[in-house]
């Protein structure tokens, strides 16, 4: 299964899941079978998709998680537990984290991106060690997010395949 599927699928998830909205001013609507009728002060827990409407039309404000705090937080922790075991992240992790970098200007996005990316390559390197040779257990699969989940099984297949052709099929006599 390819990569951007499967995000797209948990970012379509990700966006019904209910998120805490806070009401800027009073309205009503009834758009689809989503019934609101909101009033100024009013906090209440409805569909992030529908949330992320009303936020961007100024009729409140949608609670989304601090990722750049999470991001912060993931990459101390990754580089704390060394280069043998890795850190757990939420499944949706980069799936919300790129949802609020759309949000950053470019030199706020840029920083971001880069600590982004030095977490993914501590990751990578960890993940394609250990996928050489240990078939994914529920343990490490909880730890993984949605994307590592799907390259540590493509690393661990075809290492498997690759370890198959050049031995010719000895070890399976």
């Amino acid at each position: 299964m390819e990569i951007d599927k499967v995000e797209k699928v948990h970012s379509i998830g990700y966006r019904l899941k209910d998120a805490k909205f806070t009401v800027n001013q009073d309205f009503k609507f009834n758009v689809a079978g989503v019934k609101i009728d909101a009033t100024q002060g009013d906090t209440d827990n409805i569909p992030r998709w529908v949330g992320k409407i009303l936020s961007d039309n100024n009729l409140g404000v949608l609670d989304s998680p601090d990722m750049i705090t999470e991001l912060k937080q993931a990459l101390s922790k990754e580089k704390m537990v060394g280069e043998y075991q890795i850190s757990t992240l939420d499944p949706h992790f980069y799936i919300k984290l790129r949802e609020s970098m759309k949000e950053l200007n470019r030199d706020d996005f840029d920083k971001v991106e880069s600590m982004m990316l030095e977490l993914f390559r501590m990751r990578r390197g960890k993940l394609v060690k250990t996928a050489d040779s240990i078939k994914l257990n529920s343990e490490l699969y909880n730890k993984l997010t949605v994307e590592e989940n799907i390259f540590y099984k493509t690393i661990y297949d075809n290492s498997k395949e690759f370890e198959k052709q050049i031995t010719g099929g000895l070890n399976e006599q």
